[in-house]
């Protein structure tokens, strides 16, 4: 497609992306499409490219994707029953109706009739059973299941009791219920994360080798309003449009998600050759710079959060006050100020700062301090011996696990370094892609340290997914191995009461008590920008609802 250059573009390469340009990093071998490339032959079609910091797994199935670039990809291509809109508000998706019963256990969903997969076969309430009853299945290999496990025989069913679940019922071809044991607060929130998935493709493999197909993995059939059209590993996801969404017709013709180097990205945008940019980081200076050369920047909250988790299978980390000390010990209000240029928050405990749960007082800010540190490590009894602590006769010497892609992050890795050696402590870093370092958090864990980044849901009530004492040793989401009876107690009562205030309450206890346990150091929440191109039209974002109404976005001319 040829479409003119922006008269910005020479503006913003000469100012503030010289020194990028001049490294040449984060080219790739592959022709990715650009609106800056001559194609006379597709002069008609508009295309949109989206920069990423990480290649995707090619785990292209929304039950088994673990990444925010796979869940990119299904979030396009796959459909859930409920949809959020850019108020984190919900709205139909492939459920056209849906209520709870009178006594709040029977939610029932009414699904819309003209929808098709991508294959062309007709979407139904079979492919909604399939879906939520694969996540239950006792070969199932993914982390899905506590979205499920409350409905009555769930648990039967991933026990290897039951032959079914009896709570889900297919009523009729385009309607189906879900019966809980009990009162199930976060029931609405879970299915609108969870696409569904197509029967008559995933139900003749064994559940227990989906992860294995990757012919099927890397060509997806969906509901969404894209197609994945071609996928090259560490350089680029091409997506083209699905003419028969039920949401209407994209006006993108293509979505090619590239992935880029966070140094460069901001000069591709300049050029032509990204149309949005999700900013890490980024100095006051070079904003209005953006700004004043037609750039558009937002800023909104966001879920995502940063975190060092500790594997408590680790001798150095089972005392609380260790972990305490660790976290007075870390600069973390510095790491914001000097990394994200004060785009950002420090975060106490594992609740959406965007979110109506987070904790309004009770929390420890463990504000930097060195002398802290050093007390409660002595408490411990660890000792120092020339500025490296020992105790028993061994040195507090551990391996901080860094995945790359988030510069910001790993930035953030040799501050902690320092922090840590401040107090006696040797970090030793090991930098790795994110899909190793997330096959190291699985079970016991084969790491000390690491610095890991997750999206907290619009709901807080799929805590258990990340901290029952269940998972510990044996889910990759439980990343410390945290164990913790009255944790345990309080996420269950939250999600067992509708009621808005008594919710909060239990989660207001619940973030107190792991303030206080800290199993990671919470480090920051950073802010949600975007840049993109001006000519992106009816963009918008939130917190959770990172592509809201994309079939409405467009490229004007």
């Amino acid at each position: 497609m040829k479409i003119k250059k922006s008269k910005f573009a020479g503006a913003i390469v000469s100012t503030i992306l010289s020194l990028a340009l001049l490294t040449g990093c984060g080219s790739t071998s592959a022709e990715i499409p650009s609106n800056s490339n001559s194609n006379e032959s597709s002069s008609s079609e508009s295309l949109l490219r989206y920069a990423m910091e990480s290649s995707p797994k090619g785990l292209f199935s929304p039950l088994l994707s673990n990444t925010t670039y796979d869940n990119n990809i299904n979030n396009l291509v796959y459909s859930p029953l409920i949809l959020l809109d850019e108020n984190n508000d919900f709205k139909p998706g492939l459920a056209e109706k849906y209520a709870f019963s009178s006594d709040n256990l029977t939610l029932t969903f009414n699904l819309r009739k003209d929808v098709k997969w991508h294959d062309g076969e007709d979407f139904t309430a079979d492919d909604v059973a399939f879906t939520f009853t694969s996540v239950a299945d006792p070969k199932y290999t993914g982390s899905r299941f506590n979205e499920i496990s409350k409905v009555v025989g769930a648990q039967d069913y991933h026990d290897g009791k039951a032959d079914s679940i009896s709570g889900i019922k297919v009523i009729d071809k385009y309607t189906i219920s879900f019966t809980y044991s009990k009162v199930y607060a976060p029931a609405l929130s879970n299915f609108s994360q969870r696409g569904i998935i197509p029967k008559h493709i995933w139900s003749k493999v064994d559940i227990s080798e989906w992860d294995k197909q990757s012919d099927l993995l890397n060509k997806p059939i969906g509901t969404g309003p894209f197609k994945l059209n071609d996928f090259k590993p560490d350089q680029y996801v091409e997506l083209i449009k699905n003419d028969n969404y039920f949401g209407g017709k994209p006006k993108i013709d293509k979505f090619i998600f590239k992935v880029t180097n966070t140094e460069t990205e901001l000069s591709e945008l300049a050029k032509g050759d990204l149309d949005i940019v999700e900013l890490s980081s980024a100095k006051e200076a070079d904003l209005k710079t953006l700004k004043d050369a037609g750039i558009k920047i937002e800023e909104k909250p966001s879920a995502n959060y940063q975190f060092m988790t500790m594997n408590s299978n680790r001798e150095f980390f089972k005392d609380k006050k260790v972990r305490q000390a660790i976290t007075y010990a870390i600069n973390r209000k510095g790491i914001v100020d000097s990394l994200l240029g004060e785009r950002g928050q420090v975060i106490n405990t594992p609740i959406s700062l965007a979110g109506w749960a987070y904790p309004q007082s009770g929390l420890n800010n463990y504000d930097y301090n060195i002398d802290k540190a050093k007390s409660l490590l002595k408490e411990a009894g660890w000792t120092d011996n020339n500025g490296v602590l020992e105790k028993n006769g061994k040195k507090f010497e551990v391996d901080l696990m860094v995945p790359t892609g988030n510069k910001v992050r790993e930035q953030s890795a040799p501050i902690i370094q320092q922090n840590l050696k401040d107090v006696g402590i040797t970090v030793n870093i090991s930098t790795m892609d994110v899909a190793s370092a997330m096959a190291k958090t699985k079970g016991q864990g084969d790491y000390d340290m690491g610095l890991l980044g997750f999206t907290l849901e619009v709901d807080p009530g799929d805590a258990d997914r990340y901290w029952s004492s269940s998972i510990a040793n044996g889910s990759q989401f439980n990343f410390s191995n945290f164990i913790n009876t009255q944790s345990d107690e309080l996420i269950e009562k939250a999600v067992s009461t509708i009621d808005r205030n008594e919710r909060k309450e239990f989660y207001s206890k619940w973030g107190q008590l792991i303030n206080d346990e800290v199993p990671y150091v919470f480090l920051y929440s950073p802010n949600a920008l975007r840049a993109h191109n001006p000519k992106l039209q009816g963009y918008k974002y939130s917190a959770y609802a990172v592509f809201p109404d994309v079939q409405n976005w467009e490229i004007s001319k």
